[in-house]
């Protein structure tokens, strides 16, 4: 046995999926809707006798290793080393190579750099007037170390003489972990300077990337204050301080999607599976004073629009999110796009209405008290648009009423439960003292202009013969069933498919080798590349929950009797045919049209035979 089956025979494929998926016993198999693409039907099976799923719907499937690449978009040799350490295996011949080896140094260089950026936030005289400006929002030293905030020095050069210089990396590779900038004369410069540098982390504690945020000086902050208050503007408008752009993040590179990252749920995901519900801010500030609070079952996003992805990510360990963001968000249609998003994959959405503090950050560090408890009071989410639409609009004259109808029944009209969407056209009808016909009848006008995207996980399925279908149901019967020495000779020539016919002879050839033994997997080694899905299908077969001695034995006599039938009609239609060619070349005496007659004669006989067996 080598290394990865040692792994996968220690790996039990149901219990590492149910940490992702809610699996149901269905029979033999569990069923779970897939994640893999939208569906409202379970389609998405997981077999534990043969350790592989597979989704009838969208076609994916495989074993442990494609299920973690898959749905953590990991490389394969990525799947085997968390499978590896899981399971207690120590990798001893394995090497990365291509896209995966890259992606390995590129964690390496984020993470030195990381260390490099904390080290000088907190040991280095450079990073003192960092270290007093956090201190002064409050962020403490506790959780300085945490979450590892560190410092990039105010030089051009800086993190390349110790990457490049110390550590012996290239200016290439640097430059791919989006740390580094190309300058003039094929030279390079320092992507984040003079900036207090949070390391982005994704779930499962990999540095991918950098949010470095500007330290003010002291004529900055003055400064920006009065822009502030003479603007009347909240703090997230004003972007840049002294002429610089407020937080400078790492580019797209081949660890870092910025639509992917939570910020920072590698060290909160297990509080938000405990306390199930994960607070939802904007920035890594809001996240930490939340945290510092003892709110820990909170995430960060970038701004206030979460993602297909992120919102898939986040249903792994909650379903009931509560939004703690900016009060704009109700206008943003980014934000709403995002919400609705997370409606659809089911989650439960509730906001937060911060009132005389403008962002989680300020309100964690001026009112502990007063946060907590607008956490506990948070509100629907579709109430919470329209009762702000209607802070904006009074809602008495027409042209108010108008235009909180553009900005809430396109919003209204996207909701997919007609029970929840029924309850907030009633609420919206009662405020806007209108008819809920009105109300329903503009959702009717704005989703007969909509156009339905085409989706882009399409379902692929191969379409079956009656004849392929009963002889998969056959099969698995025999091999879910353990029912395989009840395999007879006759019962063998009633599969016709190929591919069926050929995993049978195989069949007999291994049982022959192992004195009648059947041995699952040893089995499925033998088999050649082309037949190995199709033997896995056998396994994935949904029998429902009824699989008892009787019932097994009763549904394979039905499933051979249909087998038996659909190969008379067959037979029957092509005497049928041969006869008719006979009769239309005037060869009715030939011996061939008598045999053919005979033969139509007898398997009718048989067909009705049959027909009577089964309805007695």
């Amino acid at each position: 046995m080598d290394q990865l089956d040692e792994i996968k025979s220690k790996v039990d494929i149901v219990q590492l999926i149910s940490e992702y998926l809610p699996l149901q016993k269905a029979g033999r198999n569990f069923k779970s809707t897939c994640p893999f693409h939208s569906e409202k039907t379970p389609s998405f099976v997981v077999s534990p006798e043969r350790q592989i799923w597979k989704c009838f719907g969208c076609g994916q499937g495989g074993d442990v290793f494609h299920f973690l690449m898959e749905y953590e978009r990991m490389d394969f040799g990525e799947a085997l080393r968390v499978l590896a350490k899981r399971t207690g295996v120590v990798l001893k011949t394995y090497q990365s190579t291509g896209n995966e080896a890259k992606k390995e140094k590129l964690y390496q260089i984020n993470h030195l750099a990381a260390e490099f950026f904390h080290y000088l936030l907190l040991n280095h005289p450079s990073g003192k007037p960092a270290l007093d400006y956090i201190f002064q929002r409050g962020v403490t030293k506790d959780s300085l170390n945490f979450f590892k905030i560190g410092y990039s020095p105010n030089l051009w050069d800086g993190l390349q003489k110790y990457l490049v210089g110390k550590k012996g990396f290239l200016p290439k590779d640097l430059e791919e972990a989006g740390l580094i900038i190309p300058g003039a004369k094929n030279g390079y410069y320092d992507r984040f300077r003079h900036r207090l540098m949070f390391p982005l982390i994704d779930h499962r504690g990999n540095i991918c990337g950098f949010a470095g945020r500007v330290i003010p000086t002291v004529e900055e902050k003055t400064e920006v204050n009065e822009i502030k208050k003479e603007a009347r503007l909240p703090s997230p408008t004003v972007q840049a301080v002294g002429g610089q752009a407020k937080y400078v993040n790492t580019p797209e590179t081949v660890i870092y999607h910025k639509s992917d990252l939570l910020y920072p749920l590698n060290l909160t995901k297990e509080e938000i599976k405990k306390m199930n519900q994960a607070i939802v801010v904007e920035g890594e500030l809001d996240a930490i004073s939340t945290f510092q609070i003892g709110v820990k079952n909170v995430v960060a996003i970038k701004g206030s629009a979460l993602t297909e992805s992120q919102v898939k990510l986040l249903k792994r360990f909650t379903e009931n999110l509560i939004l703690a963001l900016d009060a704009d968000m109700a206008g943003d249609s980014a934000a709403r796009r995002g919400i609705e998003i997370a409606d659809k994959e089911g989650l439960n959405i509730r906001v937060v209405e911060l009132e005389k503090y403008k962002d989680p950050d300020e309100a964690a560090q001026k009112d502990p008290k007063f946060f907590k408890e607008k956490l506990k009071k948070a509100i629907p989410f579709y109430e919470f648009l329209i009762s702000s639409a209607f802070k904006r609009y009074s809602g008495g004259m027409p042209e108010d009423k108008r235009k909180i109808g553009e900005e809430i029944v396109p919003v209204l009209s996207r909701i997919e439960n007609e029970i929840i969407k029924n309850h907030y056209v009633r609420m919206l009808a009662d405020r806007l003292r209108v008819s809920e016909d009105s109300i329903l009848g503009q959702i009717r006008k704005v989703a007969a202009g909509m156009t339905i995207p085409r989706s882009t996980t399409l379902a692929v399925k191969s379409i079956q013969s009656r004849r392929e279908v009963l002889e998969i149901y056959l099969l698995a019967l025999y091999f879910q069933g353990g029912k395989i020495d009840q395999m007879s000779a006759e019962e063998q020539i009633l599969f016709k498919t190929p591919a069926h016919q050929r995993i049978i002879e195989l069949l007999l050839k291994h049982l022959l080798n192992n004195q009648g033994k059947y041995v699952s997997e040893s089995f499925f080694a033998s088999l050649p590349p082309e037949l190995r899905e199709i033997f896995n299908s056998f396994y994935l077969v949904d029998l429902g929950d009824k699989v008892k001695e009787d019932w097994l034995l009763k549904e394979i006599a039905k499933g051979e009797i249909e087998l038996k039938t659909l190969q008379i009609k067959e037979e029957l239609e092509s005497l049928s045919e041969l006869i008719k060619e006979q009769e239309e070349t005037n060869q009715t005496g030939s011996d061939k049209y008598r045999e053919a007659q005979e033969r139509f004669k007898q398997l009718s006989q048989s067909l009705a035979s049959i027909q009577e067996e089964k309805e007695i």
